[in-house]
């Protein structure tokens, strides 16, 4: 699944029976575990993280609570039970890539409020031409292209609608293209997810990596990440186009008719607004500054620039440049900010809590002790391994919440291993993000498989094949990429 602002919010209903049950069963799985005596070498303080992170599995899977709620749980329990002081505890829910991330977000608030991704996007399929194969290729370009740097969900939301029309436009004698519209919506939500990978913000598990790494010493730039992510997205995108237009056998009139569909929907936008251009100039010169961090603060007195310095100062910079005249509104006011998920920040620091506990208490070693016979298999059957476990597990369970509560597990896999730590973090963590078979994988899932032009057994007929292609260049980056790039 996403994230937690578009896997649970907004939720009325009561608590299902599942939610009752995992919490319930969070609860006596945690406390049967604490009752018994902690195994050798273990302290009574690691065997309680070990039953704090039984407890936060349980209720992350079954969201039996709200996902960032069951994150707050480590503040309470940490200082109570494993020796941590409050602050300690605490420590890691202000961590800097936290704010990288919420700067992030709030750029990517403006470019949406401003209407600068949807022309982008727009213009990018425009310019794919009549050729059907071509203007799926346009659709996968261009969503994956604005998901590098706003939400996944918000990227196919917005791209949605025009995949429709375009898919009305390709009627004869009154009956739709079928394959021509299930291959449109399957390529803006897959596409949406692909995109997500390649840029430290376009998805928050790479966050969740990122820190992870760095709090084993290892930096990871902006431009780093992209070494890793941008060529994996543009793998899958090549595999994803590749499965779709196979099937496609709309011919150059409904091509020309569809082409036309997207010009109209272009057009219609009009001259870009002076607010749009004053976004766009700050989202340009953003994404410069963050590709060119390692030299800029290699230049006298800054040295102190990093990429959440970067966020942050351009997040500053929306709330002071007028939107239009200098009495009026700025590019982003504080009301826009309710649009930022803030749920995630006590999400992310519930999981590096959680795995900063582990290793501090030696839960971390201990567990890789149990994972020793795993340095006499192949390190890519290892991985391979890893890759399947999380990606099954993410097409029900949120993301973000599922690489977090393997994160303990991940860092003693690698110890144990004796592999670059990046290794098994980075492919996990990409992986959290391919949930392509089930409706109820990603939210983008849901809302092509929602419209009824895409059916369950074409999304997961063709979802399964994705899902594999992922893992095999998942191994790949494990293996080869990503100790490649950012050693550790």
């Amino acid at each position: 699944m996403t994230t937690i602002t578009e896997d649970t919010a907004g939720a009325q209903a009561g608590p299902t029976r599942v939610q009752v049950v995992g919490l319930v069963l969070g609860v006596v799985l945690a406390l049967g575990l604490q009752a018994m005596a902690p195994p050798e070498p273990l302290s009574r303080e690691a065997w309680a993280v070990a039953s704090l992170g039984l407890l936060m599995a349980v209720w992350w899977v079954t969201e039996a609570l709200p996902i960032p709620v069951t994150g707050m749980v480590p503040l309470v329990a940490l200082p109570l039970f494993a020796g941590k002081t409050p602050a300690e505890a605490a420590q890691q829910y202000a961590n800097p890539i936290l704010l990288l991330f919420l700067g992030g977000f709030l750029l990517a608030v403006a470019i949406e409020k401003w209407g600068l991704s949807r022309r982008i996007a727009y213009s990018v399929v425009a310019g794919a031409g009549p050729r059907p194969r071509l203007i799926v290729a346009g659709f996968m370009a261009a969503t994956a292209f604005v998901s590098m740097w706003i939400s996944n969900t918000a990227t196919a939301m917005m791209m949605f609608p025009l995949a429709l029309a375009v898919a009305a436009a390709t009627t004869r004698d009154g009956v739709e293209d079928r394959a021509f519209a299930a291959a449109l919506l399957l390529a803006v939500c897959w596409a949406a997810t692909i995109g997500g990978v390649a840029t430290p913000i376009g998805s928050p598990t790479n966050l969740i990596a990122i820190a992870w790494l760095e709090e084993r010493g290892i930096e990871v730039a902006f431009t780093d990440w992209m070494q890793v992510g941008v060529p994996v997205m543009l793998a899958l995108l090549v595999a994803t186009w590749l499965l779709l237009a196979a099937r496609l056998r709309t011919d150059a009139s409904e091509g020309e008719r569809a082409a036309q569909a997207v010009r109209a929907e272009l057009a219609r936008l009009g001259r870009p607004s002076g607010a749009e251009i004053r976004v766009g100039l700050v989202f340009l010169a953003t994404a410069g500054l963050w590709v060119g961090q390692q030299w800029i603060s290699d230049l006298p007195g800054l040295s102190g620039v990093d990429d959440m310095a970067i966020a942050i100062a351009a997040a500053l910079a929306l709330f002071l440049i007028p939107a239009g005249r200098a009495s009026g509104p700025r590019l982003l006011e504080w009301a826009d900010s309710v649009k930022v998920p803030w749920g995630l920040i006590l999400l992310f620091g519930g999981g590096l809590a959680l795995a900063d506990a582990a290793t501090d208490t030696g839960l971390g070693r201990w567990l890789g002790s149990f994972m020793e016979g795993a340095e006499a298999l192949p390190l890519a059957l290892v991985l391979l391994a890893l890759v399947l476990l999380i990606i099954a597990l993410t097409e029900f369970a949120s993301n973000v919440a599922t690489i977090s509560m393997m994160l303990p597990v991940l860092g003693a896999l690698a110890a144990a291993l004796g592999v670059a730590d990046a290794s098994i973090v980075v492919p996990a963590a990409i992986a959290a993000s391919t949930g392509f078979m089930m409706p109820v994988g990603t939210a983008a899932n849901a809302i092509a498989y929602s419209t009824g032009k895409v059916t369950q057994a074409q999304m997961m007929r063709n979802g399964i094949v994705l899902n594999l292609v992922a893992a095999v260049m998942l191994v790949l980056v494990g293996l080869y990429l990503a100790p490649a790039v950012l050693g550790g």
